[in-house]
Order: structure tokens, then sequence, then C-alpha cells
């Protein structure tokens, strides 16, 4: 029996970073284990992680970037798709260039619509959507925006988690502030690493363990180095496939507050966030309206001395109550919840159409 085929549309780079290729990657390996043909429609921008594509031997179709616009992204995905003359399944947008305009033009060439989104900033004409993100009235986030028959999967229920972190222990009671755990992502451009060490340093405390981890191309690798020098057991790990042994059982986690703050507040672990993008503005809010994280605001307007005083001022009670919070939330079951419901969504439009079939038949 051939394989049914379903398509993502994604971009990964220094600029736009990893987080959306990491959760197409996760959707992607819970298809193929369900039997479905991966392929995946990329810009070849720089910085890109297309090779984590390749290693995992799925299809990989590059859109040329000669002209960065979302028509031309458009017309170059819609080329792809046609080649295989309407036999795909679904494709899988994670974009925030694509809209309703180009969405709707691709009906006649795909059976289903997934979009993928955090900002709620525009319409979509789709079969499903998925946001991930917790906000307060994140039910009716999306009313007025999709159709009214498509299926929103929203909230921390459809959380994207990788494997590793649903193998990782979850933390227990907090004692007290002796393991840290430091990541902004691969490659950290608000140089916020080196703000959390100097407020280390600054501050005059000692840890147990501080685990720093940063990207290959990461450009403060050397400033990194130098000032971890001056503070004990700090340990610089660069481009580790092993996060979520660094991650667990620490006792905070800081970094951003994107898709690591979700696996941070699923291992129970107590956060503190900066916020490097527009997409991530609202989730770090409320997070820290419902007491599962610390959000110092904007990472370039946060400093040094915002990091020292976190340190000095930072109580046990607190940290074992976001840690309490955080594992309320996050059961680590999204990937399989959004799995069966895109499969359901699939089979219920094959059914219609061959329906539609033989009704043209007879």
């Amino acid at each position: 029996m051939e394989k049914k085929r379903i398509f993502f549309r994604v971009d990964s780079s220094s600029i736009l970073g990893f987080g959306h290729l990491n959760r197409c990657l996760i959707l992607a390996k819970e298809l193929n284990n369900k039997n479905f043909e991966i392929h995946f429609i990329c810009k070849n921008l720089q910085g890109n992680l297309i090779k984590e594509i390749e290693n995992q031997s799925f299809f990989i179709h590059r859109i040329d970037n000669f002209k960065n616009t979302i028509e031309n992204d458009f017309q170059f995905t819609k080329k792809i798709l046609k080649k295989f003359h309407g036999d795909i399944s679904c494709i899988i947008i994670d974009n925030y260039r694509w809209n309703k305009k180009y969405e709707l033009q691709l009906r006649s060439i795909v059976k289903c619509i997934f979009v993928i989104d955090d900002l709620a900033n525009r319409k979509h004409e789709c079969d499903i959507l998925l946001d991930q993100n917790l906000y307060s009235n994140f039910e009716k986030r999306y009313d007025k925006l999709v159709p009214k028959n498509c299926l929103c999967l929203l909230g921390p229920n459809y959380v994207l988690l990788r494997d590793e972190f649903l193998r990782s222990k979850k933390k227990r009671k907090i004692t007290q502030l002796k393991k840290i755990f430091v990541s902004f992502g691969g490659q950290d451009c608000s140089n916020q690493s080196i703000k959390v060490l100097n407020g280390i340093l600054h501050s005059g405390l000692e840890f147990n363990e501080i685990n720093v981890v940063i990207g290959k191309s990461n450009k403060f690798l050397k400033r990194l180095k130098n000032i971890s020098k001056q503070i004990k057991n700090v340990k610089i790990f660069v481009g580790t496939n092993n996060i979520s042994s660094l991650m667990q059982m620490s006792d905070l986690g800081i970094g951003a507050s994107g898709s690591m703050m979700w696996e941070r507040a699923y291992l129970g672990i107590p956060g503190l966030v900066s916020i490097i993008g527009k997409n991530q503005e609202l989730s770090a809010k409320t997070m820290e309206k419902i007491c599962c994280v610390k959000n110092l605001g904007l990472a370039k307007k946060v400093s040094y001395e915002d990091y020292r005083k976190f340190f000095l001022g930072i109580k046990i009670e607190k940290l074992n109550k976001m840690s309490k919070n955080n594992t309320r939330f996050f059961d680590g079951k999204g990937k399989q919840r959004i799995v069966t419901k895109l499969i359901q969504k699939i089979k219920e439009q094959e059914s219609k159409e061959s329906l539609e079939f033989q009704k043209h038949i007879d």
C-alpha cells in the first residue's frame, strides 16, 4: 500500500531561529511513525537546519531565496506541490508570512491545510489550526480568523515536546538553589547568557552547577568562556544533543519564553525568562500571571543588574510554587492528541471525497 504524503512548509535560520522547524520535526516524526511519507519545503536561508531534516531521512525541497517575498514563496511552494498531482493528504504551514490569500489558492492541490500560529494577527483558510501557547482567553483567540468548520487545537494540551524530555525525570521539591540551567537558543542574539553570568558574578553567590547551552555559531562564545573562568562550577556546552539531561532536575531554568519554556515547564523547573520575539510576549506574561515563571520583559532592555537582583532576592518557596504550577498545566501528550485529530480529519475528508466521486459515477 502506497504511503500517504504530508508536506511541511517551514523555515529556519540564524535570524528566524530554530523553534518553528523543531516543532515541525516533532510532528513529522510522529506522523512518520504512523506510516506517512514526510516532505519539507524550506528556503535555503543562512544558518538553516535543513541538515536536521536530512538526518531524519525526510524528503527536502529547497526554495531559492533570490527574491525574499511571500509571493515568490507561494509560487515556488505551489509549483512543488503540483508535481504530486493532488496526491497530498495535508500541508502543514508554520510561517508567519502566510495567510488566507495564499492558503486559499492551495485548496485545489492539497486535501487538508493545517496552520501552526502563535500571533492570531491575520486570517487563515485552513482545516486545522494549532496554537500551543497558554494565554488568557486562548480558547477564543481565533474565532474570527478561521473558517467556522476549522478545528482549533489551542493551549497547553497541545504543546509539542521532544521525546528526550518525555523520558526525563520531573523536578520534585526544591530545598536550595544549587543547580541552574541557562539557554537562550542556538544564537542568543541578545547576548542574555553573558548577562546572566555577569549577574551571578556580581551577586557574589555560588552554585553547585551552572550549565550554559549555546549553538555552534554563537558569536559570543569567546566572551562567555572568559567570564565563566571567573565563576565557580560553570560549564558551557556548544551544540549539544543532550539538553534534557542537563536541564532535568535543575532548580532554576533561565532562557527565552519560546518552545524551551514549555520544555522547562513540563519538567517542573521554575523559569526566569526574557522575551526575544513578539510571538513570545503574551505567553511570557500569562505564564508569570499564573506563577510558572518570573518574566524580566524584553531581552534587549534586560541588564545583568536585573539578573543580579533576582538571584539576591529569590525565595525557595517561590521556586517551589512555580515548579508545582508548571507540572499542573503540561502533561506531555500534545503530539499524540494533534496527530490523532489530524488523522481523523484526513479520514473524514477522504470519505467525503469518496462519496462525492460515487455520486458523480451514479
